[in-house]
């Protein structure tokens, strides 16, 4: 059984970004590392955005960034000022060639075209099979999917399910230094459904549709849904759709296992997905940025603190419920608030008092009475 120090099951985000992060922290030299993938990642298949202050890690491959966004609702907007946030985006296609480039300089590094099974752990090593062989390593990594089926999931549970088309117009439509992070201005049919658009130029965008419901569309569907957006709100000229992206991520504050023993699970299988929103990257490069850090010891990194966990299972059973609409309560919460108040919230880097400051903006009632319901289950 071939032996590794280090083994990383999955070469997507999560696999390649904590191999990064443990590069760059000097902690891999003199170690034989296994990275199992069926294939190397390289095209492009996501788009992350996230929001930051000053320069991150990944600064150099950041595709576009922006320092005002605007909210619509079918009744209010507002535009906003992020500083001392900026709200950026980066491409899968950078990203891969970026963290591959790191990932390939680790001297002991074995790339093994596959997908790992029979994961187990005895506490001092974890196994595992790739195309029916066996391995074995120190410590390993897991980014494989953890499955929940929502129905036996207690804790609130909504699939976000998108669709996005990067465009191009025959005209000058987009606002390049203005994104919208959310447009509500489609029929709701009792979820919470929005747009988000990100411009690169005045005739280059991403238009996204992101949907929180358990129920999913057909591809025609969505893209019916992005058809009717852009010709109602942004142009009824021509434009051609240069790329496509889809996926699906959990929103839910179900526990996800993140350790058992020697095996660390990251990713959307680890919990990384911020309850609330879906936003993952940020959350999951501070978690592993962490983690890596502190190797080689292993310790118990949570993405989220536990009391935005309890915020984020308030706020979710309200809309799994449809206790109030999700186009108002995303809308007023900018609206009410300082952009950096909302933006540290949602990053899991805000003070208490700011917390108890944008509760203060909610409806009360509905809120305090989701909220007591959390604590007690």
């Amino acid at each position: 059984m071939k032996t590794y120090d280090v083994a990383v099951l999955g070469g997507g985000l999560a696999g390649l970004s904590i191999l990064y992060h443990l590069q760059t922290a000097g902690k891999l030299a003199g170690k034989q590392v296994l990275l199992v993938d069926p294939e190397r990642k390289s095209g492009h298949d996501r788009t992350w955005s996230f929001w930051e202050r000053g320069e991150g890690p990944f600064e150099e491959i950041v595709y576009k960034h922006w320092n005002q966004v605007t909210l619509h609702n079918t009744n209010d907007h507002c535009t906003c000022d992020l500083a001392p946030y900026t709200y950026k985006l980066i491409r899968s296609t950078e990203f891969y060639a970026y963290a591959n480039g790191v990932v390939d300089g680790i001297n002991g590094l074995t790339r093994l075209p596959g997908l790992a099974t029979d994961v187990k752990t005895d506490g001092k090593e974890v196994t595992f099979r790739v195309a029916g062989k066996a391995y074995r390593s120190g410590v390993a990594y897991s980014s494989l999917p953890h499955p929940l089926d929502h129905r036996e999931v207690k804790q609130p549970y909504l699939d976000q399910h998108f669709r996005g088309w990067y465009v191009e117009t025959e005209e000058d439509v987009f606002d390049p230094e203005r994104a919208t992070l959310m447009d509500f201005r489609t029929p709701q049919l009792g979820e919470t459904r929005f747009f988000y658009v990100l411009p690169f130029t005045a005739r280059r965008a991403v238009v996204e549709i992101a949907i929180f419901s358990n129920d999913h569309l057909r591809t025609e569907q969505y893209d019916d849904l992005l058809t009717t957006y852009i010709r109602e709100h942004w142009t009824g000229g021509g434009y051609r759709i240069e790329q496509t992206e889809a996926g699906n991520i959990p929103m839910t504050t179900y526990p996800f296992p993140q350790r058992q023993g020697n095996l660390i699970y990251i990713g959307l299988g680890g919990g990384a997905a911020r309850p609330s929103t879906g936003y993952t990257f940020y959350g999951l490069q501070r978690q592993l940025a962490a983690m890596a850090a502190r190797f080689p010891q292993i310790g118990l990194e949570p993405v989220w603190p536990n009391r935005h966990l309890l915020y984020d299972a308030t706020l979710l059973r309200i809309l799994e419920k449809n206790s109030l609409p999700g186009d108002q309560v995303f809308v007023n919460l900018f609206r009410k608030n300082p952009a950096d108040r909302v933006l540290a919230f949602l990053n899991g880097e805000s003070s208490l008092w700011q917390e108890l400051a944008l509760m203060s903006t909610v409806p009360t009632v509905t809120f305090a009475a989701t909220f007591t319901g959390e604590v007690l289950r």
